[in-house]
């Protein structure tokens, strides 16, 4: 499991701003093969997934994350909780898939058309 950095999001509390840091353990499988990623390729696709998920209505604060990727087919796991992306006629889905399969085309991994699996754990910095 990789740390690959940290992420910024600013929020008003009464009032006032409040900047959380949050330290990513990022992971991604091919076919339950894990593949190793750099600190730039983790962070990146970290910051793509958590971007994705806080666009769409999932719980807050997001946790953990979890997409699969089986063929046309894309699942999001948000806390451990499903996302539907059943919304639009399936336009979310489609962006979702695209953007996925676009970012890892290129990454080393055992079956690059295969069941894809990214897994991304925030941790809220203290």
């Amino acid at each position: 499991m990789r740390n690959v950095g940290c992420r910024s999001r600013r929020a008003l509390h009464q009032g006032e701003a409040v900047l959380e840091l949050h330290a990513m353990r990022v992971r991604i499988y091919s076919n339950e093969i894990e593949a190793p990623l750099s600190p730039f390729i983790g962070k990146f696709l970290g910051n793509v997934c958590f971007g994705i998920t806080s666009s769409l209505k999932t719980p807050l604060p997001i946790k953990s994350l979890k997409y699969e990727i089986d063929g046309e087919t894309v699942r999001i796991e948000v806390n451990q909780m499903p996302v539907p992306l059943n919304m639009s006629q399936g336009f979310s889905r489609i962006i979702v898939l695209d953007t996925l399969r676009g970012m890892i085309r290129h990454l080393k991994l055992a079956d690059p058309n295969g069941v894809i699996r990214i897994e991304v754990e925030m941790e809220t910095a203290s």
